[in-house]
């Protein structure tokens, strides 16, 4: 039994603001057992509406639909009638929802009910697909009636995440579609973009923790407005440059950062001595979290070294993936003792393309939320429930993206949806070409935030051959690639000095031809070859 709770008046109002006419959609099956979405109450709505609506008109009308999660009986039901309406208001569950949203993939569909809980259905045969989750607090309006709770593999609030690669979810081996690009394609059918790059909040857990009851209190509407007008305070806001890396930013200066891999050790001595090789080239060093979900060395503690010993500027990169709030938090609190002044928020990858698939992934937050939550600790001085924070840490805030990304224009939306939040620089995957870059930051450009695309040389051919294949969102060029491999039929010294060649090259090109503000270069595993790249591209 699927357990519903009708949304609040207001809420319903809300939703059907801008449609002139709708048809309220009622469901004798368990929205009617538990009384709230049989004939009767979608009767009662349809008064209720109609008085609160009268002095602008419009027709509605009301429905009983036997089960609207079974497409047969919802769309003989429904046929004869959803033509003559602007949209779909339904009483069901959230699988009647996007049921009828499948059926109907250019008619809006609007939930009128919150989803509490499922109850036990035996079934001895057939396949089943996982629709909704039940968490008691449904957004499937702004979601074009797809459920990123349920379809997305991180149940991410705000995707969709760089791990997608044509549509397809990294989780399972892009074989399944990416939740937020179907978010996509839906909203953009029914001319709704303005719905996906609106920031959603975090969630409040506490609705979906079990054992469930009703009757419990959950996020006001007045609380979730207010969560909106403090971002929309903050938009446009003149960020400080607290960190050596942002002030060379503002001050025009193009800038290098560099990047290195924490490994599965305790030593640190070769990070702290690559960083003293690269601290007279680079500005600021990313020390990597987990990358591609391998278990390493927590970041904060490089990064704390290179800063103290190495005398180099970390950019301390952290994931959603494997900390809560509470665990960010904490972990944000203690870089700021420590004098991190940059942190990269990243979702990161699943946990299932790295050495310890079985690790659940946790989520919480997405690097959206993420970034909501710093610029709350550092311009209000507090966290995500308002406690005041003593002494709050002041960072700049990097972002990543997917300049290769297809399709384009979500990863596009999506960085603007977490400029818009406050992200202060925006560091990209790698490009093997300044057309790759400039498209980017062509795209990008609107959103006035500096841009340092990746460029990132090849130790070996087999590693380029391995991000070819494997690394979602590599596009190597067929002359790049010609070069390399020309180059290492004579040496593995000419191979070397080739990547120098070619790198220098694409470096100069983007320096020279496209408004970027710098450079991020990863060589992890050599970085002797960046010194080399750096003084030849001038």
């Amino acid at each position: 039994m699927i357990i519903t709770k009708l949304k609040t008046l207001e809420a319903i109002l809300e939703m059907t603001r801008s449609f002139q006419s709708f048809l309220i959609a009622g469901c004798s099956g368990c929205s009617a057992i538990t009384g709230v979405g049989g004939k009767k109450q979608a009767d009662t709505l349809k008064a209720q509406l109609e008085t609160h609506r009268r002095p602008r008109g419009g027709k509605i009308e009301s429905v009983s639909v036997l089960r609207q999660c079974d497409c047969q009986i919802a769309g003989s039901s429904l046929h004869p009638l959803i033509s003559n309406y602007d949209a779909v208001l339904s009483l069901a569950c959230g699988v009647g929802v996007q049921t009828i949203a499948d059926l109907y993939p250019n008619k809006p569909v609007i939930p009128a009910t919150d989803t509490m809980f499922l109850g036990m259905h035996a079934a001895s045969e057939g396949k089943f697909y996982e629709r909704c989750r039940a968490c008691g607090d449904c957004i499937l309006f702004e979601t074009g009636s797809i459920c990123p709770i349920t379809r997305c593999a991180k149940s991410l609030l705000n995707g969709p995440c760089g791990g997608q690669v044509g549509g397809k979810c990294e989780a399972g081996g892009w074989k399944k579609d990416c939740a937020w690009v179907l978010i996509y394609k839906r909203l953009k059918e029914r001319n709704q973009l303005d719905l996906f790059t609106k920031f959603r909040p975090p969630r409040d857990c506490r609705i979906s923790e079990p054992p469930r009851e009703l009757g419990g209190e959950k996020p006001s509407e007045e609380k979730k407005l207010e969560e909106a007008k403090r971002n929309e305070a903050g938009e446009g806001r003149k960020r400080e440059a607290y960190s050596e890396l942002m002030k060379q930013i503002s001050s025009g200066k193009f800038v290098f950062t560099g990047e290195l891999e924490p490994l599965k050790t305790t030593s640190l001595v070769e990070v702290i001595e690559v960083a003293k090789m690269l601290k007279d080239h680079v500005v600021a060093i990313n020390i990597t979290d987990n990358p591609t979900a391998f278990g390493f060395m927590n970041a904060l503690v490089p990064s704390y070294l290179i800063q103290k010993e190495a005398g180099v500027e970390a950019v301390y990169q952290m994931t959603t993936r494997d900390r809560n709030r509470l665990a960010l938090l904490s972990d944000l609190l203690a870089a700021g003792a420590l004098g991190i002044k940059n942190i990269l928020a990243l979702t990161g990858d699943y946990t299932t393309v790295g050495d310890t698939p079985q690790a659940k992934p946790v989520f919480d937050l997405d690097s959206a939320t993420f970034t909501y939550m710093l610029r709350r600790i550092i311009d209000e001085g507090v966290d995500l429930n308002g406690n005041k924070i003593e002494n709050p840490p002041k960072f700049n805030i990097g972002i990543a993206a997917s300049p290769n990304a297809e399709p384009f224009e979500p990863e596009i939306l999506k960085i603007e949806r977490k400029v818009r939040l406050g992200a202060d620089f925006i560091q990209t995957q790698c490009v093997y070409s300044v057309e790759q870059a400039r498209r980017f930051l062509d795209a990008s450009a609107y959103l006035k935030t500096p841009v340092l695309p990746g460029v990132a040389p090849f130790k070996s051919l087999a590693m380029m051959d391995w991000m070819i294949k494997f690394v979602p969102g590599i596009k190597v060029t067929a002359d790049l690639e010609a070069r390399l491999r020309k180059a290492r039929e004579k040496s593995k010294e000419a191979f070397f000095e080739e990547n120098v060649e070619v790198f220098s090259e694409l470096v100069r090109s983007i320096r020279k031809t496209t408004h970027a503000a710098g450079i991020h270069l990863m060589a992890v595993g050599f970085e002797w070859i960046i010194p080399k790249i750096i003084e030849r591209s001038s």
